[in-house]
């Protein structure tokens, strides 16, 4: 049967949330059913081509000047398509979707992307908690979290996120003694991230043979390279900025790092998994799931930059086979839980 099915989103970032949600987008689109976007904000990393192929996307204005216009269009949009099925991705979508599914009785699949909720979210979002038909997690530590909280009323299920498994050459191993040990971190540079902790322990590796190279957004800050410079880490850190193949760079590296002090499922620390990178991440709910359940690699303690040193240094002093072996583990836990193919499979039973 074809379903009328609306994704509703804070906006169109090239995130890991946004990652997702335009995989799901895609394929019920190519299961032939009719699909929109609403973005809540003005937000457009994709240009045009989402329209291309034959989804339609509705970008609100900034609420600080258009709440009335926003209001009045959202509230036609919604009721002019019809949605069988709604998917809301993150908070603020969800508490929207609530109020709307109050007026309009679609089915309405919540999707939680990760463990911790602002402060400013708690209370609409715990009011409006008896709304959902179904609510999705991406990970088993958001579950536990939420409901351990009482911050919803159903029990949900865990969809992970999906993650296309890389064919590896070997032209992508790295070669050992020839050139530094490169680290790779991908992440735009977002306070939660804590790439000053990172800086810092970079420049507790000085006396190593040690790169570490930066993919992700600056967004016209200064403050990395002002805060490099003072590390007088220049020679080991390269800020390589967003990238629309990472995957280049993750593939010749030694190990991921991630110094994250808040995160949902991550998708750069999968797609290193994926490509057979032990790892080094902050020891928070969702790393410590994925760490613990491939035993992939080694946490540090959040926010604490000597921890991640020692833990960088540790992972640096393993042998090669040990590091192949950890690379491997995190490798084969992504194929059997993570592969396009189930996950997908998981969102059309929620579907159905």
């Amino acid at each position: 049967m074809k379903l009328r099915i609306l994704f509703i989103t804070p906006g169109l970032f090239k995130g890991g949330a946004e990652t997702q949600l335009l995989k799901v987008a895609r394929f019920f689109k190519s299961r032939q059913h009719e699909v929109m976007i609403i973005s809540l904000k003005p937000i457009n990393f994709f240009g045009t081509e989402l329209e291309k192929e034959g989804i339609s996307v509705l970008y609100l204005k900034n609420w600080s000047f258009g709440f009335v216009w926003n209001s009045i269009t959202l509230f036609r949009t919604v009721k002019a398509y019809r949605a069988d099925v709604v998917v809301a991705f993150m908070f603020i979508a969800i508490i929207f979707a609530r109020l709307l599914r109050v007026w309009f009785r679609f089915k309405l699949v919540s999707t939680i992307r990760i463990s911790v909720i602002k402060r400013k979210w708690y209370l609409p979002f715990k009011l409006t908690r008896g709304l959902d038909d179904a609510i999705v997690y991406n990970s088993h530590a958001s579950k536990i979290s939420f409901e351990k909280q009482k911050l919803v009323l159903k029990k949900g299920i865990v969809i992970h996120n999906s993650i296309d498994i890389p064919v590896i050459t070997a032209a992508d191993s790295p070669i050992p003694q020839t050139k530094p040990f490169v680290w790779i971190c991908i992440a735009h540079f977002k306070y939660n991230k804590d790439y000053p902790t990172l800086f810092k322990a970079m420049s507790l590796l000085k006396g190593e043979h040690v790169l570490l190279q930066v993919v992700g957004n600056l967004h016209h800050q200064d403050w990395p390279n002002q805060l490099i410079k003072s590390l007088e880490i220049q020679d080991s850190v390269q800020l390589l900025g967003h990238s629309h193949n990472p995957a280049g760079y993750l593939a010749v590296a030694d190990a991921f790092v991630l110094s994250s002090f808040s995160e949902g499922m991550s998708n750069s620390i999968l797609e290193a998994m994926a490509y057979a990178k032990p790892v080094v991440v902050t020891d928070i709910s969702c790393n410590r799931e994925l760490v613990g359940g491939a035993a992939c690699g080694f946490l540090s303690k959040p926010a604490d930059a000597q921890d991640l040193a020692d833990q960088m240094s540790r992972l640096m002093k393993s042998s090669l086979q040990e590091r192949e072996a950890l690379g491997n583990r995190g490798r084969q836990y992504i194929a059997a839980n993570f592969s396009e193919e189930k996950v997908m499979q998981d969102w059309q039973t929620v579907i159905d």
